[in-house]
């Protein structure tokens, strides 16, 4: 068998029969794709932790992990919402705001399951 690695995110594995390189009747090509970037989330689960919240992306910007003009607030008392160059992106009840990748982005609970789990729940 011989593996060749062209670099994330791709691997290309081609297998060759017992005889040598010049038969080469049994081939298989695979593409693998990685698995995702872990990333740091926080769900609103409730008004309370909007100011923990608020102080998380103010941390993460002071430590120039995103641009200084994302910012963090809290309008109503109710609903979070996230200013960066894109614009405004409101933090609902049970939605996640995500750090990764060197951004933050809002996720409504849907999306969010449908791209990340929980490493301690283990494939179910």
């Amino acid at each position: 068998m011989f593996e060749h690695v062209l670099g994330s995110p791709l691997v290309l594995t081609v297998l060759a029969s017992r005889r040598g390189m010049g038969d080469m009747r049994s081939r298989v090509i695979r593409i693998y794709q990685p698995w995702p970037t872990p990333v740091r989330a926080a769900c609103y689960t409730d008004p309370a932790v909007l100011p923990e919240i608020d102080a998380w992306v103010d941390r993460l910007r002071e430590r120039g992990l995103v641009p200084p003009d994302v910012d963090f607030v809290i309008r109503d008392g109710e609903v979070g919402v996230l200013n960066d160059r894109d614009g405004e992106h409101e933090l609902r009840p049970t939605g996640f705001l995500v750090f990764g990748r060197g951004r933050l982005q809002v996720l409504d609970e849907s999306t969010f399951f449908g791209q990340y789990h929980d490493p301690a729940m283990g494939d179910i």
